[in-house]
């Protein structure tokens, strides 16, 4: 069947391909992530969006008062972030984490002092 609304949201060509894979019929695709500039390109099965009638829609930005009450709700509990941080790691640790982060084994990574 797959998910009616799809939002990737990490800089990651592989992902948008993946939301084109998972998308119901008539889903909705967002590309709230940006891709690098040296490596914008994906695959798109073009049959997938024309048969499955996929909505794909580029998202960017945020106002000020977005981000006010994205952390709002976020300090309120009402939108659960605490297993969104798969690992958390010392400073001394921040090769570990950037080699983590290459080799797409987290969501999120924090370097702790």
């Amino acid at each position: 069947r797959g998910a009616d609304v799809v939002i990737t949201a990490a800089a990651s060509g592989a992902a948008q391909e993946q939301a084109l894979q998972m998308a119901a019929r008539q889903g909705r695709i967002s590309f709230f992530g940006g891709l690098p500039k040296d490596d914008p390109i994906i695959r798109c099965d073009s049959n997938l969006v024309h048969y499955r009638e996929l909505t794909i829609v580029g998202a960017n930005g945020s106002s000020p008062a977005h981000n006010a009450r994205a952390l709002q709700l976020i300090a309120e509990g009402a939108v659960p972030v605490s297993d969104l941080i798969t690992h958390r790691l010392a400073l001394t640790e921040v090769l570990e984490a950037i080699d983590i982060v290459s080799r797409g084994e987290a969501i999120k990574v924090t370097i702790e002092p």
